[in-house]
């Protein structure tokens, strides 16, 4: 850990503990009160643009004419299109990740040191983007107001790096607990998303600061949840059964919802190549022409999921469109994030959750008998903390969030329940949540909590040796023979017919049966199922390599079968000259890893980019020397990998095929470099 000089702290007469708490106050109530201009800033836009220019204005005009006043929403979420992306092509620039993502990575890497300069054009832009209509939520922009001004105030202070990750911490669980009135639910998500780490230390004061904000935040809009006037009954047990059929479906749709998010945003970045005001105007047109034939999906929300959950919808949305409206929310919110509207993806989990929730429980009590399903709403709110927890990856906080929104804890069953078996099953499929998918695809994996063993990070599956060397148990001792002769091993899995394992065999056991059988050629063993050890220990595909290890030490043995862990069929072998070439694997695997961290500490730090050029066989730069290359002036060659060697570089030194070097440059000289390495130069 890098601590940095605390001069002006090493001059107050507090203690580190009381310094921390004092600022934890500090950032609870700053968060407080930005979070609070910031939703009445967005009311003001919403007011100006969508209302008065909007509707009066516009409006007036197109009635003028003989034309739907309706259509005035596309025209403004084209123009506040065009104003949000020249704010972020101007002010912002260019981010590895939006929101929370670079949030996570920034305190996971450099210490919770953000870009916070930068941090009022993107409130401004997501002010816009949230009056005008975008199908975006505003917990994004807070939690980027409650990060950045902890990271501010760590920064500034000159704190140590685990001291600014703390207030990081702290100003995103402030913000959270502000925009929903959640502390409890802002707490869990600094630990859970942001921290992902539980310490007593980190607890009290991410607790602090979050029950500040709290306060402040009931102080000036009043202690009522966002959802009031909620009652609801679990009635028949039965009910149970039918929550964890919506826990297996809401896994199913969070891994869709992730996909198509991320499938949205690389066209945008990757296949269209505008420049980014016109890409937020093309956005906004999108987002417009569907909210005008489905308004529900404009905005955060927040009025027509009060409506599911009260039952106060029209007689026309029924089953079928409230799929279609569950649909249309998530694909105009992947929409507007990916064409650079600014907002967060929170409200319009909770809104799709809701909607495809009680769409459910409809459906459901369409076949089954209505005492024993009982009302649509109950799915709704299970749907809520399911999606939510599906999409995000933090059940606490989905459990947590929904029961401060609703302030009604009489479904605490069935909600536990769908987010449970939601949960679970994407732990199953190893599907990383919205925020972490980000991070993965910039080959960045974080662990949960401190860092781990290396053989923890790689299972036995990825070391193993397929397929296993196997004979079936009836061969005889002469076919053994000539089986260990062709598979050049020393030990094989002996198979019944079904493939399932039935024990092991050693050149040893054959060695022994073969002086038996010349001793006494009448008692001597016959088949390979004879002589094989059956007492065994085994290992399944899935498991941590160091959990393997640790077995076969235990029992002093230096290989051991792999078998599925649900038939029991032989899948594998596991040797130790596996286990070291595996160690390899991981270890080359930790270095890539700390190589891209490094990359991004550095980018996060400077401002600038680091990018990785691979010369290419046939290449003009092969052969020439780094001095005799017209390099654009603001491109630094920070390093050179050859073969399994790095080179530090000067410029006399030669450039030679299959070179991979990482530069560090600004945003203009990219193209330049692109040109310079050619169309397949970019690593």
């Amino acid at each position: 850990m890098i601590h940095y000089p605390r001069t002006l702290l090493n001059r107050l007469p507090f203690s580190d503990n009381s310094v921390l708490l004092m600022l934890a106050v500090i950032v609870g109530l700053t968060t407080g009160i930005c979070v609070a201009l910031f939703r009445a800033g967005i009311e003001w836009v919403h007011e100006i643009l969508a209302v008065d220019f909007g509707e009066t204005f516009l409006g007036g005009i197109l009635e003028s004419i003989g034309v739907d006043p309706r259509l005035s929403i596309i025209i403004v979420l084209v123009l506040a299109g065009l104003v949000v992306g020249a704010i972020a092509q101007q002010l912002i620039g260019h981010e590895r990740h939006h929101g929370v993502a670079g949030i996570i990575e920034a305190v996971a890497l450099t210490g919770g040191r953000l870009p916070f300069l930068k941090a009022p054009a993107k409130v401004i832009a997501a002010m816009l983007s949230l009056g005008a209509g975008a199908s975006v939520g505003p917990e994004d922009p807070s939690v980027q107001i409650g990060a950045n001004l902890g990271s501010f105030f760590g920064q500034k202070l000159r704190l140590s790096e685990e001291y600014i990750s703390l207030l990081v911490a702290a100003g995103a669980a402030s913000a959270i607990a502000a925009a929903f009135n959640a502390p409890i639910a802002g707490v869990f998500f600094a630990l859970e998303i942001i921290l992902r780490e539980f310490t007593s230390r980190t607890f009290g004061i991410v607790v602090l600061a979050a029950v500040i904000s709290s306060g402040f935040t009931q102080a000036v809009r009043g202690a009522s949840p966002i959802f009031e006037n909620l009652s609801y009954v679990l009635g028949d047990p039965v009910q149970l059964v039918f929550s964890l059929i919506l826990g297996v479906l809401l896994a199913g749709i969070s891994i869709i919802a992730i996909r198509f998010f991320y499938w949205q945003s690389h066209i945008w970045h990757n296949k269209i190549h505008l420049p980014i005001p016109i890409e937020t105007a093309i956005t906004g047109l999108a987002v417009g022409i569907v909210g005008y034939f489905l308004p529900q999906i404009l905005g955060p929300g927040e009025e027509f999921m009060h409506n599911v959950l009260t039952g106060h919808l029209e007689p026309e949305l029924g089953v079928v469109m409230l799929l279609i409206i569950g649909v249309a929310k998530w694909v105009m919110t992947a929409t507007s994030i990916g064409g650079q509207f600014r907002g967060g993806v929170f409200a319009p989990t909770l809104f799709v959750g809701i909607v495809l929730g009680n769409a459910y429980g409809e459906l459901v009590g369409m076949i089954f008998p209505e005492s024993a399903v009982g009302s649509p709403q109950n799915y709704a709110i299970a749907g809520m903390a399911g999606l939510l927890a599906g999409v995000v990856r933090a059940p606490i906080t989905a459990i947590m969030l929904v029961f401060e929104i609703t302030d009604d804890y009489a479904l605490i069953l069935p909600m536990m329940l769908t987010t449970g078996v939601c949960i679970l099953l994407l732990e199953r499929t190893g599907t990383h949540g919205i925020y972490m998918t980000s991070l993965v695809k910039q080959g960045l994996y974080l662990k949960q909590g401190r860092d781990i063993d290396l053989m923890q990070a790689i299972t036995v599956e990825e070391a193993m040796l397929q397929p296993a060397p196997s004979v079936p148990m009836h061969l005889d001792l002469r076919q053994l023979r000539d089986a260990f002769h062709d598979q050049q091993t020393r030990a094989l899995c002996v198979i019944k017919d079904d493939n399932e394992l039935y024990g092991i065999v050693t050149l040893g056991d054959l060695q022994r049966a073969f002086e038996s059988t010349i001793r006494n050629p009448d008692s001597g063993a016959k088949t390979v199922g004879e002589i094989a050890s059956t007492s065994i220990i085994s290992v399944h595909p899935e498991e941590a390599l160091w959990s393997a290890i640790r077995k076969m030490g235990m029992h002093e043995i230096g290989r051991v079968p792999v078998v599925d862990s649900h038939n029991g069929a032989v899948v594998g072998m596991l040797r130790r000259h596996d286990i070291m070439k595996a160690y390899n694997v991981a270890a080359a695997r930790k270095l890539r890893e700390q190589h891209v961290a490094e990359q991004v500490r550095l980018q996060t730090l400077t401002g600038a980019h680091v990018l990785e050029y691979h010369v290419r066989k046939g290449s003009s730069l092969c052969k020439k020397k780094i001095q005799e290359v017209d390099w654009p002036p603001e491109a630094v060659i920070a390093s050179i990998q050859r073969n399994s060697r790095l080179i530090v570089p000067h410029g006399s030194t030669t450039l030679m095929a299959d070179d991979m070097l990482t530069l560090v440059a600004d945003s203009d000289s990219e193209l330049l470099l692109d040109r310079l390495f050619g169309e397949d130069g970019r690593a």
